[in-house]
């Protein structure tokens, strides 16, 4: 059994993404089109162009960690150098200045290379991060509760960095009332959140690296053949075909109302980043909730099961408040009967969403058991990247689309009107709930029950419990 010591330095490491994908997913676009003045659909294809790099880079970081053999074991090489392109990506993207009067194609440029470099350095840790977590143990509950531990840290990494900038460095001003407008609070808050990234990633790399030596070291060939024969068992998977579909389409609904909620409560709610920030309580007891609940519904149902109904509570809630604003129920635009309003749907909403996220991290690790059985080799790494990436999709796809849709209705960041923020907010609930049927169509054929995942293991192994640390001639 994992030590509770050892969940959490591991689980430190999420911290960095957690500051990341708050970051990309709620403020980058904003910055850019609405502090900045990049044209939106620009700003949504340069993170666009970057989510291609990563189609790339991830896989092949997948594939690079788990045919890696150092002294330093198969992913901590990796994990150790991240840091460096990781904080220097992110802290020039959001250098840039209104001053610096800086052309539309200089700041597409601008945003396109440092947003790639920020992704890279990201792809660097989190790829082989996961991986170490899925191999890491074998059991199919052990395994659910160490990505709970994962994501729960990261999601109080991304809330505590929107605290900092809704609670700090957008504070309200004299001349900037919604202080999320005021052009200078960008930079420190970048800052900042480049600090937590370097000091998150350094420590989960050094603090267990002494659990190297007892996992399994690549044996097989490392040429482009072998490669690609076992990339294609891998992706041929049936398992892991329906998860990254599922998933793919999931990101694209999920990431554009996330990628709409800070203009929607600027622009439609009418909400001061002062209030904005009562919201986030709501979102670290909804985390902490579905950190105590997921390793319990792990153990009652099987995880298709948890993920239907996750998707679906959170397609039904998505439009709750919207859809009350229309019949005329909720409190006056901008004030804080609003905001406790709104949060009573959001509570439930984001405790779904989260145990369907920490129940679909699970999945993948259970998957690349399977493809074990099929090839006989370990491949967490491809496996892993897909996780991955569709984090980074869930921030990528729906900046890209978001931009579209700003494009689309003329959306003036001085000049906007009435009808536009309602478009906004449309786009963000009802839209929503129609794109999630799609994903829920495609995971209801998910076939890799706990019955079979035991069944695999025992194949494997001949025994459920097997670790690398009680078991190390196995691995």
């Amino acid at each position: 059994m994992l030590t509770n010591q050892f969940k959490i330095n591991y689980s430190v490491g999420s911290i960095a993404n957690g500051v990341k994908t708050d970051t990309f997913t709620f403020f980058l676009l904003f910055f850019y089109s609405n502090i900045i003045g990049l044209n939106p659909g620009l700003a949504g294809t340069a993170i666009f162009i970057a989510l291609c790099v990563d189609a790339f880079t991830d896989p092949l970081m997948g594939t690079i960690s788990d045919r890696t053999n150092t002294s330093f074991g198969r992913r901590h090489p990796y994990m150790f150098i991240s840091f460096i392109p990781m904080s220097l990506g992110y802290i020039f993207l959001f250098a840039p200045r209104q001053d610096w009067d800086m052309s539309q194609s200089d700041l597409f440029v601008w945003m396109t290379i440092f947003t790639i470099l920020t992704r890279i350095g990201m792809t660097l840790f989190d790829i082989p991060h996961r991986a170490f977590g899925g191999e890491i143990t074998k059991n199919y509950n052990e395994r659910t509760l160490l990505m709970s531990w994962r994501e729960m840290f990261a999601w109080v990494a991304g809330l505590s960095n929107a605290f900092l900038g809704y609670g700090v460095f957008f504070a309200s001003t004299p001349e900037f009332p919604q202080g999320q407008l005021n052009p200078d609070a960008w930079f420190p808050f970048a800052l900042t959140g480049a600090l937590i990234m370097i000091i998150s990633v350094l420590y989960s790399s050094l603090s267990t690296k002494n659990e190297i030596n007892s996992l399994s070291k690549w044996s097989g060939s490392v040429s482009l053949g072998a490669i690609l024969n076992e990339l294609k068992i891998a992706l041929g998977n049936k398992s892991f075909l329906i998860f990254f579909f599922g998933n793919l389409f999931l990101s694209l609904a999920w990431g554009l109302a996330n990628t709409l909620t800070l203009f929607v409560n600027t622009y439609f709610w009418e909400f001061e980043a002062t209030q904005i920030k009562y919201f986030l309580p709501i979102y670290l007891f909804a985390t902490l909730f579905a950190f105590y609940l997921t390793p319990i519904m792990v153990k009652l149902y099987d995880k298709r099961i948890i993920v239907l109904v996750c998707i679906g509570a959170v397609g039904l809630l998505s439009p709750a408040a919207f859809i009350m604003y229309n019949l005329g129920l909720t409190p006056e635009k901008g004030s804080m009967q609003l905001v406790f309003f709104i949060s009573s749907f959001l509570l439930f909403l984001i405790t779904f969403n989260i145990v369907g996220i920490m129940v679909r991290d699970s999945m993948i690790g259970d998957i690349a058991d399977e493809v074990e059985l099929q090839s006989g080799k370990r491949q967490e790494g491809i496996l892993f990247a897909a996780v991955g990436f569709m984090q980074k999709l869930n921030a990528g796809l729906g900046s890209f689309f978001a931009g579209l849709v700003l494009n689309f209705i003329n959306f003036d960041r001085a000049n906007h009107t009435a009808e536009q923020a309602y478009s906004l907010a449309f786009v963000q609930g009802p839209m929503t709930t129609i794109l999630m049927i799609v994903p829920i169509i495609i995971f209801f054929n998910y076939t890799l029950s706990a019955k079979r995942h035991k069944e695999i293991v025992t194949s494997l192994y001949g025994d459920e419990e097997l670790t690398p640390q009680n078991h190390p001639s196995k691995w």
